[in-house]
């Protein structure tokens, strides 16, 4: 930021609380979307530990971190690895699989060849 009163350690804690924060509130409203049971009560986790759930979740907190204009980054690699296909998530971001993979996806290229089964002709 150049010359100014505030130092960049003072700035990097603000921002960390902040995405902290933000990660907190989707959260909640994560929960909220999804008429979740009241927050820290038995039914809340026994809820949360499904895996099926931890994907719904994730598709949640997309959806609406992409309605608030967020990077979704983590979160979509949170959801990649517990198994949503990007179908799915191009749905939360109202785009096609196509356009959510080519935005997000971080694999290499040569990877993905391998991992489709599919022979490389170029």
């Amino acid at each position: 930021m150049g010359e100014s009163a505030v130092s960049n350690a003072a700035i990097a804690d603000a921002a960390e609380l902040l995405t902290q924060k933000a990660d907190m509130l989707l959260e909640r409203l994560a929960d909220r979307v999804m008429a979740a049971p009241t927050p820290g009560s038995r039914a809340w986790y026994a809820r949360r530990s499904t895996a099926g759930s931890v994907k719904e979740r994730l598709l949640v907190r997309i959806a609406i971190a992409h309605q608030a204009h967020f990077d979704l980054a983590e979160d979509i690699a949170r959801a990649r690895a517990a198994g949503a296909g990007w179908a799915e998530i191009g749905e939360a971001t109202s785009l096609t699989a196509h356009q959510s993979r080519k935005r997000w996806d971080t694999t290499p290229a040569a990877s993905r060849r391998q991992e489709s089964g599919q022979l490389a002709i170029w």
